[in-house]
C-alpha cells in the first residue's frame, strides 16, 4: 500500500465507525461526521479496556464486535426517543425518527458547505505537506524520531499489535516487564494506530508515522470549525464563514501542529485537537438531545486519548453554562442543564473503572512540577505573545500582533452580537494558566491554576495550545464579521427581506471563497519553512538511533535466540527502538525506568552488569546477584548504544568499558559505537562462534576469535595484531606473573 493510499484508508478507518454510531444515535449527517473522531476513539478506548478484562486480544475482530455493540446501543437509544415521540405526540414513524424540520441540519441544508470546504482544505494542507516531507526523510515512512516520547509511543503500538493488550489499565505489562506493576496510561491513541496498522498491513513504525499525521491533520481543522460554531452559538452565515477560515488558519499556528509534533507529545496533541469538537457536542445537546449519547462517548474518547485535555472541555462547558445557558436557555434552564450534564456524568461513569485502576498514577501526574526556563521571568509577555518553547527557534519571524488584534475584535463580535462572553473567559483562564507555568503566582488562585496546569505537566508549550486555538478562532470570526459587513448583511437584516438576505448570503459566500483562496497560499508561505524545519528536525540526525543502530537491530532480529529471551540496555540510550522496529523483546520500553525499585533484577543489571560471570572472592565460579538476575529475567543480549538522551545523564561505563573485560559476556556484533554482547551462560561456545561469524557476514567489524571458555581469545602480545602492532594501540600488555600472555580489552574492543 502506498503512503497516499494508506493515508486515505486511515481517513475512512478513523471516521466511518464514529459517523455510523452518531447517525444511528440520531445525529444528522453533517454533525455526525464532525463528531466522528472522538466517538471512534471512545469506542476504541472502552473496547480496549473491556476486552482487556478478558483473555481475548484486542484486534480487528474484537474491535468490530465493539463497534457493533456501540451501534446497537445507539439504535436502542434512538428507539427510546422514537417511542417517546410516538407515545406523547401523534406523529408518524418517519417524523419520530427525524424530528423537527426534515431538511434542517441535514445534508440538504447548505450550512455545512463552507465549513466542510475549509476543513477539507485545512486537513489536506496538514496531511499532504507532512507526508510529502516524511517520505523524503531518511528511511521514509519507517523514519525514527530522535526524541523523547516517540520511542514509547512506537513501543506501545508494537506491544498492542503483538499481544492484543490495549487496555489503559494494563500498560504496566508493557513498561514493567519484570514486575508487571500497575500502570495507567491512556492508550486509545496507540490502540487506534495499532488497529489501523493491522488493517492496512503496516508495521508499527510506519503505522504510527502515517496514523499520527492523519489523526492530528483531521482533528485540528474539524475542532477549529466546531469551536467557531460554539463560540458564536450559531449556525448562521458568519459562523459558517468563520468555521471554514479557522479550519485553514490553524495551519499557521506553530504552537499547535508544529511544536506539538516536534516535541513528540502526539497523544496529547491529538486529544487537544478533539477538544473543540467535544465542546461543541456538549453545547449542542440541549437543542438536539439525541446527540447526548455521542457527546458522552466523545468525552470518553478524549479522556482515554489523554485525560489532560478534558480540563479544557470542562472549563469551556462550565463557562458556557454559567454565562449562556442560564442567561438564554435553549428550552429551559433546568432541562438544558440536565441534558448538558448527562453526557458528562455518563462519560465520567464509563471512565471511572479505568480511573480507579490508575488513581496512584493520576496523583503522580497532578503533582508534576516541570517549570519553564528559570531565566524567563516575564510570563505575561511569553503567554500573550505565544512565544513559548521552540517558537522563535523554528519561526524566528513569528509575530502574533495581527492575529491578536483580530481575535480581540472577534471576541467583541461574539459578545455584543451573540451575547457570548465565555470564549473570552476561556482565553483568559488558559492564558493565566500558561503564565503561572512560567512565573507561578504565590496566591490562592496560583494554586488553583497549578492544579489545572499540573495535569498538563505544568509546561507552557502545552498550556499554550488552547490559547492559540482561541486566538485563531477569534481571528476567523473577526474576518467573517468583516465579510458580512462589506456585503451589507446588517442592512439585509434590518430590511427583513428574503431577497436581500439571499443576495447578501451569496455575496458573503463569494467573498469568503475569494478570501480563502488568497489565504491558503499566504498562510502556507508564511508557515512552510518553519513547519518543515520543525517537522524534519526531530526526524533527522542520529541523536538516539543511528544507521549503525539500525544495522545492529537488523542483525539481532535475525538471531532466533533474541526472541527467546530479553535484550537489556540503558533505558535512555535509544536501544529499545529495536522492539518497535523489529519486535525483539527488550526490558526497557521507555527512556524512563520501569517500576521495580532498588534490588530488583532490572536494577541490578543496570548498576552491576559488570558482575556477570565474575564469581565471588575465593570462588570464581560462584553465582553473583547479576547472574541470578540474568537467569530470572532470561536476558540473552545486551546492547551498548551510547550516548544518552539528557545531557546530565552519566554513561554506564560498566557496560561501555567493563563488558570488554567481563567473563560473563562476549561481544558478538559491533558497528561503530554500537556493540551487542551475548550472555555467555545462555549460549554454548559453538553458538557464540557461529553468531560472531554470522555477524561478520552481515557487516560487523572484526572481533577477536573466541577461546573455549567463551572469552575473546588473546592474540600473541608481540604479534602483528598485538598492542604494538598496526591494529592495536601502543602500550604494554598486561601479563600475569607466569607470563602466560593473558590480555584485557580496552574501551574500543582492542586487546591490550
Amino acid at each position: 500500500m502506498t503512503t497516499t493510499a494508506a493515508a486515505w484508508f486511515a481517513v475512512a478507518f478513523f471516521l466511518l465507525p464514529g459517523f455510523v454510531i452518531n447517525w444511528v444515535a440520531g445525529m444528522r449527517a453533517p454533525a455526525a461526521a464532525a463528531a466522528a473522531l472522538p466517538v471512534t476513539f471512545g469506542v476504541i478506548g472502552l473496547g480496549a479496556w473491556g476486552w482487556g478484562l478478558t483473555t481475548a486480544p484486542f484486534n480487528l475482530w474484537t474491535y468490530g464486535v465493539s463497534v457493533v455493540i456501540a451501534v446497537l446501543v445507539a439504535a436502542v437509544w434512538r428507539a427510546a426517543f422514537v417511542r417517546r415521540a410516538r407515545r406523547w405526540k401523534t406523529v408518524t414513524w418517519r417524523r419520530a425518527l427525524f424530528p423537527g424540520k426534515w431538511r434542517e441540519r441535514s445534508l440538504l441544508d447548505p450550512y455545512w458547505i463552507l465549513p466542510g470546504a475549509g476543513i477539507a482544505v485545512g486537513a489536506f494542507m496538514l496531511i499532504s505537506d507532512r507526508l510529502a516531507w516524511l517520505v523524503r526523510l531518511p528511511h521514509g515512512v519507517n523514519n525514527i524520531v530522535q526524541g523523547w516520547d516517540v520511542q514509547w509511543h512506537a513501543n506501545t503500538v508494537r506491544f498492542i499489535m503483538d499481544t492484543g493488550i490495549a487496555s489503559s489499565t494494563r500498560m504496566g505489562e508493557l513498561q514493567n516487564v519484570e514486575t508487571h506493576a500497575d500502570l495507567l496510561y491512556p492508550a486509545a491513541f496507540h490502540a487506534g494506530i495499532a488497529l489501523f496498522g493491522e488493517a492496512a498491513g503496516l508495521d508499527p513504525v510506519p503505522a504510527l508515522n502515517i496514523g499520527h499525521v492523519v489523526l492530528s491533520g483531521l482533528a485540528l481543522p474539524i475542532t477549529m470549525a466546531c469551536l467557531v460554531f460554539a463560540f458564536l452559538r450559531s449556525r448562521g452565515v458568519t459562523a459558517q464563514i468563520g468555521a471554514g477560515l479557522a479550519a485553514i488558519a490553524i495551519y499557521a499556528a506553530p504552537q499547535v501542529a508544529w511544536i506539538g509534533d516536534y516535541v513528540g507529545m502526539w497523544p496529547y496533541l491529538f486529544a487537544m485537537s478533539m477538544t473543540g469538537i467535544v465542546i461543541w457536542q456538549f453545547i449542542s445537546v440541549p437543542g438536539a438531545r439525541a446527540s447526548a449519547l455521542s457527546a458522552a462517548i466523545g468525552f470518553v474518547g478524549v479522556l482515554i486519548a489523554h485525560p489532560s485535555a478534558v480540563t479544557v472541555i470542562v472549563i469551556a462547558v462550565v463557562l458556557f453554562w454559567l454565562t449562556s445557558t442560564l442567561v438564554r436557555p435553549e428550552r429551559s434552564r433546568v432541562m438544558d442543564t440536565v441534558w448538558m450534564a448527562l453526557p458528562a456524568v455518563g462519560g465520567a461513569l464509563a471512565f471511572l473503572p479505568i480511573a480507579l485502576a490508575g488513581s496512584d498514577q493520576a496523583e503522580e501526574v497532578s503533582g508534576w512540577q516541570a517549570y519553564e526556563d528559570p531565566s524567563n521571568t516575564d510570563g505575561w509577555e511569553t503567554a500573550f505573545s505565544m512565544e513559548t518553547r521552540h517558537i522563535l527557534e523554528f519561526f524566528p519571524d513569528f509575530d502574533a500582533t495581527i492575529a491578536l488584534w483580530l481575535a480581540g475584535f472577534g471576541a467583541l463580535v461574539a459578545l455584543f452580537w451573540r451575547g457570548q462572553i465565555w470564549p473570552a473567559l476561556l482565553y483568559l483562564i488558559s492564558l493565566t494558566a500558561t503564565v503561572n507555568a512560567v512565573e507561578p503566582f504565590d496566591t490562592w488562585y496560583g494554586d488553583a491554576l497549578a492544579a489545572i496546569g499540573n495535569l498538563h505537566y505544568n509546561t507552557a508549550h502545552r498550556l499554550i495550545l488552547p490559547v492559540a486555538m482561541c486566538v485563531v478562532a477569534g481571528a476567523a470570526i473577526a474576518v467573517a464579521a468583516m465579510i458580512r459587513l462589506i456585503t451589507l448583511a446588517p442592512i439585509a437584516a434590518r430590511r427583513n427581506s428574503p431577497a436581500w438576505a439571499r443576495a447578501t448570503t451569496a455575496a458573503s459566500a463569494a467573498v469568503a471563497v475569494a478570501v480563502g483562496a488568497f489565504a491558503v497560499p499566504a498562510v502556507r508561505e508564511a508557515t512552510l519553512d518553519g513547519a518543515k524545519d520543525a517537522f524534519s528536525s526531530a526526524r533527522t540526525g542520529e541523536r538516539m538511533v543511528s544507521n549503525d543502530d539500525l544495522a545492529a537491530f537488523d542483525w539481532l532480529a535475525s538471531q532466533p535466540a533474541a526472541f527467546e529471551g530479553y535484550t537489556m540496555g540503558v533505558p535512555s540510550d535509544g536501544h529499545s527502538w529495536i522492539y518497535a522496529i523489529e519486535g525483539v523483546p527488550t526490558l526497557a520500553r521507555h527512556f524512563q525506568w520501569p517500576t521495580g525499585g532498588r534490588g530488583s533484577d532490572f536494577d541490578i543489571l543496570y548498576w552491576q552488569p559488570d558482575f556477570i560471570g565474575e564469581g565471588l572472592r575465593g570462588d570464581p565460579t560462584a553465582e553473583t546477584i547479576a547472574d541470578k538476575a540474568i537467569e530470572e529475567l532470561n536476558v540473552k543480549f545486551f546492547i551498548s548504544s551510547p550516548g544518552l538522551f539528557w545531557w546530565y545523564q552519566l554513561p554506564r561505563f560498566e557496560i561501555i568499558r567493563g563488558f570488554w573485560v567481563s567473563k560473563g559476556v562476549t561481544p558478538v556484533y559491533r558497528k561503530g559505537d554500537v556493540v551487542i554482547f551475548a550472555v555467555n551462560s545462555q549460549f554454548t561456545d559453538m553458538e557464540l562462534k557461529d553468531m560472531r561469524r554470522d555477524a561478520l557476514e552481515h557487516g560487523s567489524e572484526e572481533l577477536a576469535e573466541l577461546s573455549p571458555s567463551g572469552l575473546p581469545a588473546p592474540p600473541d602480545p608481540t604479534g602483528p595484531t598485538g598492542p604494538t602492532g598496526p591494529t592495536g594501540p601502543a602500550g604494554p600488555a598486561e601479563n600475569d606473573s607466569a607470563g602466560s600472555g593473558t590480555a584485557t580489552w580496552n574501551t574500543m574492543g582492542v586487546l591490550n
